[in-house]
């Protein structure tokens, strides 16, 4: 697997799911503002489509961070020494 792809294209997921819940966020914001004279149950309709649509932009963000840090927890034990320095040296010389 490729981490380090795969944590950029995590990073570029997450601009996107918050560039798209602003957007609807905004568009929710405009129903409060200005309620178009038009059928009060399809302006309902339309916004609780608009709120769920955001709730599941905000749980997509929260899966995507989480898998960001798994990953990144992986990166981090792949890269972890299993010895010090100190203890190779000792290893080396014959020490304890």
């Amino acid at each position: 697997m490729d981490i380090a792809g795969r944590l950029a294209r995590i990073q570029q997921e997450i601009v996107q799911v918050e560039n798209e819940k602003q957007h609807r966020e905004y568009t929710l914001g405009l129903f409060w503002e200005h309620m178009p004279c038009v059928d009060p149950i399809l302006i309902r309709d339309r916004m609780l489509s608009l709120k769920a649509q955001i709730r599941s932009l905000e749980n997509r963000k929260k899966g995507l961070l989480q898998q960001q840090a798994e990953l990144l927890v992986k990166v981090a034990l792949l890269r972890e020494p299993t010895t010090t320095g100190e203890e190779e040296h000792e290893e080396e010389t014959g020490r304890s």
